[in-house]
Formats: structure tokens, sequence, C-alpha cells
């Protein structure tokens, strides 16, 4: 466990040597969701994955909560850590969250890796999401999120990254669920970034849905230097329908020891 200045939070590390590396999970599930790709991305790095306030272990953490706060818990858990850089990889709300904090503690960054994420907020939508939460419970939010998330065929096979999704956003708080999609609507990231000083990647998954390539392709147009990949065929919730690819490209960017 982590001890944040508001709330305690849950921590996975794999690697013992090596560049660190901090992962922050999607909006709805939890640090587990990086599971798939901890040990390769371990071979050379240190690696770590904690729960985003409001989620998994720091489910509860004071509400109402802005995407200013999630952020200052990024430099709180680098600080705990004892880490003055950090390769930051964030995938969607966790992508959000990371930049958000690029833009106001940009120093702390040793690299940024934007997975299926964007810089700007849709309000309207964020909103509704919010509201239907509160007043018909997360079970109504199961099917619209999961296909959202993956495939056709993954959902019809049932597959072990979709049960664990269904099951995480089944037992999240509806007022956690609520607060982190308001946090989402003060995202403002367009422009900010177009001259961070670290590298930056950023990936689009070809079947993504809710994040589609266009939309990545012109987030990493705005932030000089940047690199830029499509996976095919990969939808929203990367990690947990095609870990291997993930990985791969992950493994590519960031530097090992």
């Amino acid at each position: 466990m982590l001890t944040l200045p508001d709330h305690r939070t849950g921590l996975l590390q794999r690697g013992t040597s090596g560049p660190a590396v901090v992962l922050l999970h999607s909006l709805g599930l939890d640090k587990l969701m990086w599971d798939p790709i901890l040990d390769q991305l371990a071979v050379g790095r240190r690696v770590f994955a904690y729960d985003l306030r409001g989620h998994g272990e720091a489910a509860g953490s004071p509400r109402p909560f802005t995407l200013h706060d999630t952020a200052r818990d990024l430099i709180a858990v680098l600080d705990e850590l004892e880490l003055v850089t950090a390769h930051v990889v964030g995938l969607s709300y966790g992508g959000a969250i990371a930049q958000t904090a690029a833009i106001e503690s940009p120093g702390r960054f040793a690299s940024m890796s934007l997975l299926a994420t964007t810089d700007r907020a849709f309000p309207d939508v964020f909103e509704r999401r919010a509201v239907s939460a509160e007043a018909d419970g997360m079970r109504t939010q199961v099917d619209e999120t999961l296909t959202r998330w993956f495939t056709p065929a993954a959902l019809a096979d049932n597959t072990l990254g979709v049960q664990y999704a269904r099951e995480s956003v089944l037992a999240l708080d509806p007022a956690d669920w609520a607060a982190a999609w308001r946090s989402m609507k003060e995202l403002d990231a367009q422009g900010k970034l177009a001259h961070f000083p670290a590298p930056v990647l950023v990936v689009a998954g070809g079947a993504d849905v809710s994040g589609p390539t266009a939309v990545l392709r012109q987030l990493a147009d705005g932030i000089a230097g940047a690199s830029f990949r499509e996976l095919p065929g990969v939808p929203h919730m990367q990690t947990l329908e095609h870990p291997e690819e993930v990985a791969a490209v992950l493994d590519e960017f960031l530097p090992t020891a």
C-alpha cells in the first residue's frame, strides 16, 4: 500500500533494477489491467502499477475529485517511490491523467506513452455516464461499456479479459464511477504539450471504437517529435485483448538497464 496526501492506494511492482515505469489504468478498472504485460515490461526495468483514486484499493477515496487531483496523485506516487522521474504509461483515463500531470510537472517525466486516449473532453457524454450510474446502478453500465472496450469476437468468447472487466465495472461504487467521469470533463490538454521535453509514444488500436485512430493520430501530431503506432485489430482495452502487441510496442520504446 502507498500513503498519499488524502487516501491510501494499492501498488503492484515487477522488476528490481533498471529505469522506472509507472502505469496508469483505465476508468472503471484497476491496476490488474496491466497484469498481462507486467512480466515482459519488467525485463530490465522496475515497473509499478497503482490504483487510481476511486478504483481498486483506492475505492471510496475523497469525492468529488478533479483531474488535477489525480495528476497530483501521480506526482505523490513518484515521491513515495523516491523516483525523481519515471517513464509514465497511461491508457484511456490513465492517458488523460498522464497528460494533465505532464502539463503541470513536465520535469518528472522521463517519457510518456499514451494509449487509446484523448486530449480533450466530451462533457455531455461524460456527464450522461455519471448520471446513468447514479440513477440506475453499475449493472446498467456493463453492456455499453464492454461494447466500447472489446471486439465482438472477444465478447462472444467471454475471454478472461472480458470477465475481469465486467466484474470490475459491476464492483465499482456508482459514486466513484460518477466522480471519475466528472473529473474527465476537465481534460484540456490539446495544444498544451506541443513542446513537451521528453519522448512521447502514442498508440492507437485499429479496432478501437472509443478512441479512433484519427483521434490518436491528431494527438500525436500535436506533440513535436511524438512517435505514433497503430495496432491493427486491437480494441480500446489493448492489454486485455492483445497484450503481446502492446507489450512489444512498449518494450521497443522504453529503455532498459
